[in-house]
């Protein structure tokens, strides 16, 4: 598998199989109105890890956008990968947005195209030097907050910006001002060994990797704080780190504060 991505499609009305293509139907209604929704998920040769909880967050994401959730066959798409690429580690994005044509009104508002992005799988990196908050773009609440959309703007333009400052991660705020997640990953802070992470009433998303260490931590007994905190917070804070299925990364520095980058725990992701 090579850096550039392969990519394969499905829609039951022309193919109910999982077919290899280097073109998409245009106009189409993931490039028109960011009408669908996406899973980036990791295979790691024998099966996708964590499926359950994406097929989950896919599930409900499918149910508010009102679309089919009985053509997402999340067993089909794992044994296929099996089949073609058993014994290589990859990213495998799964992309499903309304199918048909129509405006903002669809002409068939249930029924999906599906395509999956597989690529070589890159692991997070352990530590990012140097992290900022973002004063240029805030998230706001909606129904889908917590799902991965294909209207990603927001975070699009916020890591635009912070590559304009030279920077190795962008914080960002919710509407009102509280600390909401990174610019691909959910946010996670300790002090005193107790650890900190935003609500989901933060417009952060619901993510898989956040699920997975917040249920470690509670086997573990460590104490977890889920809340809604100003920027202030993380002044006071021992560590920081964001993370998501790639990976854990800790924060080294935000503004002139820094941070210890020794690993908290033993990371399950």
């Amino acid at each position: 598998m090579s850096d550039n991505e392969t990519v394969f499609s499905k829609n039951r009305a022309y193919s109910p199989t999982w077919f290899q293509t280097n073109s998409v139907v245009v106009p189409n209604r993931a490039m028109n109105f960011g009408d669908g929704l996406f899973e980036t998920m990791v295979f790691d040769g024998v099966c996708i890890r964590f499926g359950n909880l994406h097929l989950a967050r896919l599930e409900h994401g499918l149910k508010i956008l009102k679309m089919d959730a009985s053509e997402v066959d999340f067993f089909e798409l794992e044994a296929f990968l099996q089949a073609q690429f058993g014994g290589q580690k990859l990213r495998i994005r799964w992309n499903l947005y309304r199918a048909g044509a129509g405006k903002y009104t669809p002409i068939h508002p249930a029924t999906t195209t599906q395509s999956i992005q597989i690529s070589s799988f890159t692991v997070a990196p352990n530590i990012k030097n140097s992290a900022y908050i973002s004063t240029q773009t805030r998230l706001f609440p909606t129904a889908w907050s917590g799902c991965k959309t294909l209207n990603a703007l927001p975070y699009i333009l916020a890591n635009i910006e912070r590559q304009e400052l030279g920077m190795d991660e962008v914080i960002l705020l919710d509407h009102r001002g509280f600390l909401s997640e990174a610019g691909a990953s959910n946010l996670f802070w300790t002090k005193s060994n107790k650890v900190f992470t935003p609500s989901l009433a933060c417009s952060c998303l619901d993510g898989v990797a956040r699920k997975v260490i917040l249920a470690e931590f509670e086997r573990q007994n460590i104490p977890v704080e889920v809340g809604e905190f100003l920027p202030s917070e993380l002044d006071q804070a021992d560590q920081v780190w964001v993370c998501n299925v790639t990976g854990v990364s800790y924060i080294a520095q935000i503004g002139n504060q820094k941070y210890a980058t020794t690993p908290f725990y033993m990371s399950p992701i």
